[in-house]
């Protein structure tokens, strides 16, 4: 059985309803032993025989089973009593037992008559047990911030403030209250606020609400609540990952005494336990035999000798107590348990997007959590490392996976210097042992608003590097190169274009290769790239300021015939492809320019052959991206041979599935051919799929060219609207390539659905005098068929 006095006055279990008797009995249960005149006096202080009246009183309560313990002049309670469970548990730390232990206001609504004196401990008593309620209630608000549980935070704030019982909230309450309530977005939030004006409060000044907020480790919290008396456990881990954070949150769990580590003075770390500060190792210890006694030393390196003379002497004789000790480094002697802390998991986090702008670091969770740049915390400590200690972390923050050798170089250190800077930004929980940055990104972000200083070391990094490695170091160092840099950035340069291109980026590579325009050795890249996105003008025009001598280079009269042919000046285009002999890389595109020379003129059994013999090349020289990019065109004849459409592509589609230039170029020829057997429906799904591909790779004249199948896909089904819409996005891309084919085919197919007949033959004039007669021709036949019928756009 048990009183409950906290909302109500009765005995669990029992109909006894006397109030006077149960009220004798609760104050027994929370002031304990009492001397019987001096319990008559308080309880019958204007009776004839107060003494008469208690013993009468107390006859009533031996009639409950276990209420009464009586030792001669002196009675006690011998029932547990809600109010007294809830001090205890408050005092003992469990604030989620405390807080469910309060039903409501001590003694709420009772209807006897009081003396002053017992009067007024019954609402000394209401008013103390609701203060540690609401503390109880704030404390576990406080946890569930530090978790990120925000609405939680907000629910247990709003108990508190309407805790029945309870006085208004004072100067210290107020704020924090406004903090949880805030937090939530609750809307008692602004009746706080209220109560703070009347009193004239900063709510600004919240105490204890900068703890960092705590996420995960449920693991870990409760590996350490299950040890039992006598065992020790061991917490290690880096800096800021989060041992302190963890023993606060035992410490709020409740029944913990978390002593941070001194070295002022002998046996310090463990003084607050003791009496008198100790001055032996016996009394230092002696606290330590209480099996009662759960203690946490936060700080191995900070504690002083003694204190870890004892704490080693314990480790060996388990006097009693539950000891867990952190530390940054594995233990020094033999432990129970020991955890080890490193950066969180994604599935410990609340949040996946919180886990990649942090990589789980604690210390940048709990700034996050806050709302706060993630720089604060690391960044001043950083801020005051040395110079070189200070560049390293810098110079591998600049890097997504740190290259160990370069940045030793470019730090100019010895390898044992480097080494030791690694181990101290590793201990110090800057980086992890292989040398990444924790939330890299956000150093990165910090360090490019000190522009010199970034571009320094970029261009450090940058000469260290592997050239294939060096341009985007280089890129953001422009402004520092020397001489010397200008070789070894062009040829940087390169290679990273030639990696683009090589996985279907053709928009970036032609973009950074733009910003290098004046140098001759880069023309060749140049070029290529500038294919890749369609601008052949651009292409044309770059290798044409080359001097005379490089134009007879195999390497150049591929990409010259490579541009003349996408420029429709097939002859040209053939004649170079015919200068050049072998079976390496320039005999494959000289190959790849017959191919495409035979398609404009539909001689598809040709254009079969040279496209397989182009890609026969790229294979037997290693160029998978290019060997099928001619495998397309290969497929493509297939069909106008013969073949059905999606079987003669559905290899080379799975093939080409991760290079988005190859893959787009694929859809798009499907699709071509499915328009041109009449199948619109299925042509215009596979080519918004090009879309999206080309889009990504930044191809384009190959995305021009699937805006204006789409179109023609329209235009086939009356769909002219929606068609003319098209149209004028295909010449938005088509805009400055110099591709006049796909030109002409737009500007004649939108003259039509606008009826503008004289932009019609300007489009004609045009195409014929880029020597596409073919192509004039089969557009007057399909105006001829439109003058009988609806229309008949061209197919691009």
């Amino acid at each position: 059985m048990t009183l409950r006095t906290l909302g109500s006055l009765s005995v669990e279990g029992v109909t006894f309803r006397r109030e006077k008797v149960l009220l004798l009995l609760a104050y027994l249960c929370l002031e304990g032993p009492q001397p019987r005149r001096r319990l008559a006096e308080l309880f019958w202080p204007e009776a004839a025989n107060p003494m008469n009246s208690l013993a009468q009183h107390l006859v009533h309560l031996r009639g409950l089973p276990g209420a009464l313990a009586e030792d001669g002049p002196r009675v006690a309670a011998g029932m547990p009593c809600d109010a007294a469970l809830l001090r205890e548990a408050a005092r003992r730390g469990r604030a989620g037992e405390a807080a469910a232990l309060y039903g409501g206001a001590f003694l709420d609504g009772l209807g006897i008559p009081l003396g002053n004196d017992l009067e007024e401990w019954v609402y000394d008593t209401r008013e103390a047990l609701a203060l540690e309620a609401r503390a109880a209630l704030l404390t576990l608000a406080s946890q569930a911030a530090a978790r990120g549980q925000r609405e939680g935070a907000g629910e247990y704030a709003a108990r508190a403030l309407g805790l029945p019982g309870a006085p208004p909230p004072d100067e210290l309450d107020l704020p924090r209250l406004h903090h949880y309530l805030t937090l939530a977005g609750h809307p008692l939030a602004t009746q706080v606020e209220r109560d703070a004006r009347t009193l004239g409060l900063d709510l600004g000044a919240a105490p204890q609400l900068d703890a960092a907020p705590f996420v995960g480790r449920d693991a870990q919290l409760a590996a350490l609540a299950a040890l039992a008396p006598g065992q020790l456990a061991w917490v290690s881990g880096h800096a800021g990952m989060g041992k302190t954070a963890l023993l606060e949150a035992l410490a709020r769990s409740g029944g913990w005494t978390v002593l941070p580590g001194r070295a002022d003075l002998p046996y310090g770390t463990l003084a607050p336990l003791c009496s008198a500060p100790p001055a032996s190792a016996h009394a230092a210890l002696a606290p330590l035999r209480d099996p009662h006694l759960k203690l946490a030393v936060d700080g191995w390196e900070q504690v002083d000798e003694a204190t870890r003379a004892v704490l080693a002497q314990a480790a060996r004789t388990r006097p009693g107590a539950v000891i867990v000790v952190t530390g940054r480094a594995h233990p020094p002697f033999d432990v129970d348990r020991h955890l080890h802390l490193g950066p969180l998991t994604e599935d410990e986090l609340p949040d996946p997007a919180l886990h990649r702008q942090t990589d789980g670091h604690p210390v940048l969770v709990g700034a996050a959590l806050r709302g706060q740049p993630l720089d604060l915390r690391l960044g001043a400590r950083v801020r005051a490392y040395p110079p070189a200690t200070r560049d390293g972390f810098l110079l591998l923050a600049l890097q997504d996976q740190p290259n160990l050798r370069a940045t030793r170089a470019a730090l100019g250190q010895t390898a044992d210097d480097f080494a030791r800077t690694l181990s101290f930004l590793t201990t110090e929980g800057l980086t992890n042992e292989a040398g990444r940055v924790y939330a890299a990104a956000a150093t990165r972000e910090h360090l490019h608003q000190i522009h010199v200083h970034a571009a320094l070391l970029h261009l450090k990094l940058a000469r260290a590097l592997p050239e294939a490695d060096a341009w985007p170091h280089y890129e953001q160092a422009r402004d520092l190169w020397e001489d010397h840099d200008e070789v070894r950035a062009a040829r940087a340069a390169c290679l990273r274009a030639q990696t683009l291109l090589k996985r279907g980026y053709p928009g970036p590579a032609a973009a950074l290769l733009d910003t290098l325009r004046d140098v001759p050795s880069l023309a060749v890249p140049h070029a290529w790239a500038l294919i890749g996105v369609g601008r052949y003008n651009d292409a044309y025009a770059r290798l044409e300021a080359l001097p005379e001598q490089p134009q007879t280079r195999p390497d150049v009269l591929a990409v010259r015939a490579t541009t003349l042919v996408r420029l429709g000046r097939v002859d040209e285009a053939v004649a170079l492809a015919d200068q050049i002999k072998g079976s390496g890389p320039e005999a494959a595109h000289a190959a790849s320019v017959k191919g495409n020379a035979a398609r404009i003129r539909e001689q598809w059994a040709e254009a079969r052959r040279h496209s397989q013999m182009a890609a026969d090349l790229w294979q037997a020289n290693g160029d998978d991206e290019r060997e099928l990019t001619e495998l397309v065109m290969v497929a493509r004849a297939h069909v106008r041979l013969g073949a059905e459409p999606q079987a003669a592509f559905a290899e080379i589609l799975q093939a080409a599935r991760d290079l988005p230039s190859v893959h787009g170029l694929a859809l798009v020829n499907l699709a071509q051919v499915l328009l041109e057997t009449g199948q619109s429906a299925e042509a215009s799904e596979i080519m918004y799929q090009a879309v999206d591909v080309l889009t990504l790779s930044g191809d384009q004249i190959g995305l021009a060219s699937a805006l204006g199948n789409l179109a023609v896909s329209h235009h086939l089904q009356g769909q002219l609207r929606e068609a003319a819409e098209l149209y004028r996005r295909a010449l938005h891309y088509l805009r400055g390539t110099g591709n006049v084919r796909h030109l002409g085919q737009t500007l004649s197919n939108l003259s039509e659905i606008e009826g503008d007949l004289s932009a019609f033959e300007d489009s004609l004039h045009m195409l014929e005098q880029a020597g596409h007669h073919e192509l004039v021709a089969q557009i007057r036949r399909n105006a001829h068929i439109a003058a009988q019928s609806t229309g008949q756009p061209l197919r691009s």
